[in-house]
């Protein structure tokens, strides 16, 4: 890696902290799923794709940027974002990653999380970043329309009740005690966009699931991981997506420093690293895991 003494120098004593306070390796989060292609139906745009699929609109965009987003050729094969390395985060209740717009759901399984993708909230009104509880549950939702709402639009009512008009669907789950909740929609072209005031919205039918299976109580973690870091079988991967909030600017640079410290640390085979390529990756943030290195072999015996 370019600069490698200088930056050694100055990671010296993160260095000699990191090897003494936890397993380095563990940084390295497991790759799950396994890529899809979907086929263009005469008439699709991408936005069909990603619904039918249940997947994010924004994402599939990403991972496709040499596709027509409106008139895809029919027969055209779509990449899916169908493969992902998990957050680094407690395997346990709700995690949501907000530059990915995914919730992970370990609460049935801490191995293999149920994966749903969301909208969160705009550069304006952010999603917040914290540990929350879930609270109150509600069916069928009013929803009260925030002041700073109605002044944008005044045609708006101070209440809206359940039904096809709600944009908050037919469930929510309240973050804590804030104002914040997990909701559906009735904008399904939403999902997987900077779409909400703030809330995290998802399909209608994701959602009554989540509902169903999620308790008053279950912890629920919001993160701001635009990189992460994976492996798979003695491979080094690296996924990126998109500084949604500009909260990372020099994310290639933390990435590498990263990297350098995984690799003196003897987690990292030596030289293997692709500089050039984790750049890449993360410049060009398609949302994917895509491998840049390899592990150090761990000898047996």
């Amino acid at each position: 890696m370019s600069g490698r003494a200088l930056a050694l120098a100055a990671l010296l004593p993160l260095l000699v902290a990191a090897a003494a306070s936890h397993d380095a390796a563990s940084d390295l989060q497991p790759v799950l799923g396994a890529p899809r292609i979907a086929v263009v139906k005469n008439g699709d745009t991408l936005l069909d794709i990603a619904e039918r699929d249940r997947l994010g609109f924004q994402q599939l965009i990403q991972l496709n940027p040499d596709v027509d987003v409106w008139v895809p050729a029919a027969g055209t094969r779509v990449h899916l974002p169908t493969e992902y390395i998990l957050p680094n985060a407690p395997r346990e209740g709700l995690v949501i990653n907000l530059p990915e717009m995914r919730l992970y759901d370990f609460t049935v399984d801490r191995t293999r999380p149920t994966v749903l993708a969301v909208a969160i909230g705009d550069a304006v009104d952010p999603t917040p970043v914290g540990e929350f509880r879930i609270g109150h549950k509600r069916v069928d939702p009013y929803w009260t329309v925030p002041a700073s709402i109605r002044a944008e639009r005044p045609d708006l009512p101070a209440v809206v009740p359940p039904g096809p008009n709600n944009p908050l669907g037919d469930r929510w789950l309240t973050l804590g005690t804030s104002s914040y909740g997990i909701h559906g929609t009735n904008n399904v072209w939403s999902i997987g966009r900077n779409a909400t005031h703030g809330c995290v919205r998802l399909y209608n039918d994701d959602m009554r699931a989540l509902f169903a299976r999620t308790k008053s109580g279950t912890r629920v973690r919001l993160v701001y991981q635009p990189v992460k870091l994976g492996q798979r079988n003695g491979v080094l991967y690296v996924e990126a997506h998109r500084d949604e909030y500009d909260r990372a600017p020099d994310a290639p640079s933390a990435t590498l420093v990263q990297l350098i410290v995984l690799e003196t640390l003897g987690v990292i085979e030596a030289g293997s690293v692709d500089e050039e390529r984790v750049r890449r990756v993360i410049q060009e943030a398609r949302g994917v895991p895509v491998p840049v290195g390899k592990l150090k072999a761990v000898r047996e015996g």
